[in-house]
Protein backbone atom coordinates (compact mmCIF):
# COMPACT_ATOMS: atom_id res chain seq x y z
CA UNK A 1 0.00 0.00 0.00
CA UNK A 2 2.96 2.36 0.47
CA UNK A 3 4.54 4.52 -2.25
CA UNK A 4 1.18 4.71 -4.02
CA UNK A 5 2.02 8.08 -5.59
CA UNK A 6 5.76 7.64 -6.13
CA UNK A 7 7.33 8.37 -9.50
CA UNK A 8 9.54 5.31 -8.96
CA UNK A 9 6.77 2.70 -8.96
CA UNK A 10 3.86 1.49 -11.07
CA UNK A 11 0.84 1.63 -8.78
CA UNK A 12 0.94 0.74 -5.11
CA UNK A 13 3.73 -1.34 -3.68
CA UNK A 14 4.11 -2.90 -0.27
CA UNK A 15 7.20 -3.55 1.82
CA UNK A 16 7.36 -7.08 3.21
CA UNK A 17 4.09 -8.94 2.61
CA UNK A 18 5.95 -11.20 0.17
CA UNK A 19 7.73 -12.88 3.11
CA UNK A 20 4.46 -13.89 4.75
CA UNK A 21 2.75 -14.92 1.52
CA UNK A 22 5.67 -17.07 0.33
CA UNK A 23 5.73 -18.95 3.64
CA UNK A 24 1.99 -19.65 3.58
CA UNK A 25 1.73 -20.59 -0.10
CA UNK A 26 4.85 -22.75 0.22
CA UNK A 27 3.18 -24.68 3.03
CA UNK A 28 0.05 -25.01 0.90
CA UNK A 29 2.06 -26.47 -1.99
CA UNK A 30 3.65 -29.01 0.35
CA UNK A 31 0.18 -29.90 1.64
CA UNK A 32 -0.95 -30.79 -1.89
CA UNK A 33 -2.55 -27.61 -3.25
CA UNK A 34 -2.29 -27.62 -7.04
CA UNK A 35 -0.99 -24.66 -9.06
CA UNK A 36 -4.42 -23.09 -9.55
CA UNK A 37 -5.17 -23.34 -5.84
CA UNK A 38 -1.81 -21.79 -4.96
CA UNK A 39 -2.47 -18.95 -7.40
CA UNK A 40 -5.91 -18.30 -5.90
CA UNK A 41 -4.49 -18.36 -2.38
CA UNK A 42 -1.70 -15.95 -3.34
CA UNK A 43 -4.13 -13.41 -4.82
CA UNK A 44 -6.41 -13.71 -1.79
CA UNK A 45 -3.54 -13.15 0.64
CA UNK A 46 -2.17 -10.26 -1.40
CA UNK A 47 -5.53 -8.50 -1.12
CA UNK A 48 -5.51 -8.99 2.65
CA UNK A 49 -2.08 -7.43 3.24
CA UNK A 50 -1.02 -3.88 4.03
CA UNK A 51 2.45 -2.60 4.73
CA UNK A 52 4.28 0.65 5.25
CA UNK A 53 8.00 1.42 5.39
CA UNK A 54 10.20 4.34 6.46
CA UNK A 55 13.89 5.09 5.99
CA UNK A 56 16.30 7.08 8.12
CA UNK A 57 19.01 6.73 5.47
CA UNK A 58 19.27 5.58 1.87
CA UNK A 59 20.79 2.31 0.73
CA UNK A 60 23.99 2.26 -1.30
CA UNK A 61 23.44 0.41 -4.56
CA UNK A 62 26.77 -1.27 -5.52
CA UNK A 63 26.49 -0.21 -9.17
CA UNK A 64 26.19 3.46 -8.15
CA UNK A 65 28.54 3.43 -5.18
CA UNK A 66 26.65 6.19 -3.40
CA UNK A 67 23.37 6.56 -1.42
CA UNK A 68 20.21 6.66 -3.53
CA UNK A 69 19.08 9.88 -1.83
CA UNK A 70 20.25 12.28 0.89
CA UNK A 71 18.52 13.01 4.20
CA UNK A 72 19.23 15.62 6.86
CA UNK A 73 19.82 14.42 10.42
CA UNK A 74 16.20 15.11 11.43
CA UNK A 75 14.55 13.82 8.23
CA UNK A 76 12.97 10.52 7.20
CA UNK A 77 11.56 9.14 3.96
CA UNK A 78 7.95 8.19 4.67
CA UNK A 79 6.57 5.35 2.57
CA UNK A 80 9.72 3.88 0.99
CA UNK A 81 9.71 1.03 -1.51
CA UNK A 82 11.06 -2.47 -1.08
CA UNK A 83 14.18 -1.77 -3.17
CA UNK A 84 15.09 1.48 -1.49
CA UNK A 85 13.03 3.85 -3.63
CA UNK A 86 12.33 7.25 -2.06
CA UNK A 87 9.03 7.53 -0.25
CA UNK A 88 5.80 9.41 -0.82
CA UNK A 89 6.86 12.21 1.50
CA UNK A 90 9.87 13.56 3.37
CA UNK A 91 9.09 14.32 7.01
CA UNK A 92 10.82 15.65 10.10
CA UNK A 93 11.69 13.00 12.68
CA UNK A 94 10.82 13.65 16.31
CA UNK A 95 10.75 10.29 18.14
CA UNK A 96 10.13 6.61 17.48
CA UNK A 97 6.70 6.38 19.13
CA UNK A 98 5.32 9.25 17.06
CA UNK A 99 6.70 7.75 13.88
CA UNK A 100 5.19 4.33 14.58
CA UNK A 101 1.83 5.94 15.37
CA UNK A 102 1.92 7.74 12.01
CA UNK A 103 2.71 4.50 10.18
CA UNK A 104 -0.06 2.61 11.97
CA UNK A 105 -2.51 5.38 11.12
CA UNK A 106 -1.64 4.93 7.43
CA UNK A 107 -2.27 1.18 7.66
CA UNK A 108 -5.50 1.49 9.66
CA UNK A 109 -7.07 4.34 7.71
CA UNK A 110 -6.25 3.30 4.14
CA UNK A 111 -9.58 2.42 2.46
CA UNK A 112 -10.08 -0.52 0.16
CA UNK A 113 -9.05 0.12 -3.43
CA UNK A 114 -9.45 -1.69 -6.75
CA UNK A 115 -6.62 -2.57 -9.10
CA UNK A 116 -6.27 -4.51 -12.32
CA UNK A 117 -4.13 -7.67 -12.28
CA UNK A 118 -3.11 -10.09 -15.03
CA UNK A 119 -3.60 -13.82 -14.51
CA UNK A 120 -3.05 -16.78 -16.82
CA UNK A 121 -6.24 -18.41 -18.09
CA UNK A 122 -5.29 -22.08 -18.37
CA UNK A 123 -8.44 -23.06 -20.24
CA UNK A 124 -7.81 -20.76 -23.22
CA UNK A 125 -4.04 -20.43 -22.82
CA UNK A 126 -3.78 -16.65 -22.63
CA UNK A 127 -3.45 -13.81 -20.15
CA UNK A 128 -6.57 -12.12 -18.85
CA UNK A 129 -7.12 -8.98 -16.81
CA UNK A 130 -9.42 -8.73 -13.83
CA UNK A 131 -10.26 -6.06 -11.30
CA UNK A 132 -9.60 -7.04 -7.69
CA UNK A 133 -10.63 -5.04 -4.63
CA UNK A 134 -8.59 -5.24 -1.45
CA UNK A 135 -10.26 -6.30 1.78
CA UNK A 136 -11.19 -3.90 4.57
CA UNK A 137 -9.63 -4.21 8.02
CA UNK A 138 -12.04 -3.97 10.94
CA UNK A 139 -12.24 -4.43 14.68
CA UNK A 140 -12.07 -8.08 15.73
CA UNK A 141 -10.06 -9.21 12.71
CA UNK A 142 -6.97 -11.30 13.45
CA UNK A 143 -3.63 -10.73 11.79
CA UNK A 144 -0.15 -12.03 11.21
CA UNK A 145 2.13 -9.03 11.75
CA UNK A 146 5.76 -8.46 10.77
CA UNK A 147 8.15 -5.73 11.86
CA UNK A 148 10.89 -5.92 9.28
CA UNK A 149 14.28 -4.22 9.34
CA UNK A 150 15.57 -2.78 6.08
CA UNK A 151 19.19 -3.77 6.72
CA UNK A 152 20.69 -1.17 9.05
CA UNK A 153 18.33 -1.34 12.04
CA UNK A 154 19.13 -3.31 15.19
CA UNK A 155 16.95 -6.07 16.59
CA UNK A 156 16.46 -4.08 19.78
CA UNK A 157 15.11 -1.11 17.84
CA UNK A 158 12.75 -3.38 15.93
CA UNK A 159 11.32 -4.74 19.18
CA UNK A 160 10.80 -1.15 20.28
CA UNK A 161 8.78 -0.62 17.11
CA UNK A 162 6.78 -3.76 17.81
CA UNK A 163 5.85 -2.65 21.31
CA UNK A 164 4.39 0.66 20.15
CA UNK A 165 2.80 -0.92 17.10
CA UNK A 166 1.02 -3.54 19.21
CA UNK A 167 -0.35 -0.77 21.40
CA UNK A 168 -1.71 1.11 18.36
CA UNK A 169 -3.36 -1.94 16.83
CA UNK A 170 -4.83 -3.00 20.16
CA UNK A 171 -6.58 0.38 20.33
CA UNK A 172 -7.91 -0.25 16.81
CA UNK A 173 -9.38 -3.58 17.94
CA UNK A 174 -7.00 -5.70 15.85
CA UNK A 175 -5.98 -9.11 17.20
CA UNK A 176 -2.32 -9.98 16.57
CA UNK A 177 -2.45 -13.76 16.24
CA UNK A 178 1.15 -14.31 15.08
CA UNK A 179 4.23 -12.09 14.85
CA UNK A 180 7.63 -11.89 13.20
CA UNK A 181 10.33 -9.38 14.16
CA UNK A 182 13.68 -9.13 12.40
CA UNK A 183 15.51 -8.43 9.13
CA UNK A 184 13.65 -10.50 6.54
CA UNK A 185 13.25 -8.27 3.48
CA UNK A 186 16.05 -5.73 3.42
CA UNK A 187 17.28 -2.95 1.14
CA UNK A 188 21.01 -3.55 1.50
CA UNK A 189 22.33 -1.19 4.23
CA UNK A 190 19.27 1.07 4.54
CA UNK A 191 18.44 2.28 8.04
CA UNK A 192 14.70 1.91 8.48
CA UNK A 193 11.91 -0.58 8.94
CA UNK A 194 8.51 -1.63 7.69
CA UNK A 195 5.30 -2.81 9.32
CA UNK A 196 3.16 -5.43 7.57
CA UNK A 197 -0.27 -6.73 8.52
CA UNK A 198 -1.84 -9.78 6.87
CA UNK A 199 -5.49 -10.45 7.67
CA UNK A 200 -5.70 -14.10 8.68
CA UNK A 201 -8.33 -16.83 8.85
CA UNK A 202 -8.02 -20.37 10.20
CA UNK A 203 -6.62 -21.70 6.90
CA UNK A 204 -3.97 -18.98 6.85
CA UNK A 205 -2.91 -19.57 10.46
CA UNK A 206 -2.79 -23.34 9.97
CA UNK A 207 -0.48 -22.97 6.97
CA UNK A 208 1.63 -20.37 8.80
CA UNK A 209 2.18 -22.77 11.72
CA UNK A 210 3.43 -25.59 9.49
CA UNK A 211 7.11 -26.28 10.40
CA UNK A 212 9.61 -24.46 8.19
CA UNK A 213 13.36 -24.88 7.79
CA UNK A 214 14.79 -22.10 5.63
CA UNK A 215 17.79 -19.79 6.10
CA UNK A 216 15.66 -16.91 7.42
CA UNK A 217 12.61 -18.76 8.77
CA UNK A 218 12.84 -21.75 11.05
CA UNK A 219 10.34 -23.18 13.51
CA UNK A 220 8.81 -26.52 14.41
CA UNK A 221 11.86 -28.53 13.24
Amino acid sequence: MAVKDSLYTAGRRGVGATVLIEKIVGAAAEAGYDLAQCEELTLRLNNRARSFGVALSACTVPANGKPSFELADNEIEFGVGIHGEPGIERRSYSDLNTLVEQMCDEIINTPAYTRTVRTWDREVGEWKEQDITTEEFKQGDQFIVMVNGLGGTTQGELYGVYGKMAECFDKAGYKLARNLVGNYCTALDMEGFSITLLKADEETLKLWDVPVNAPALRWGV
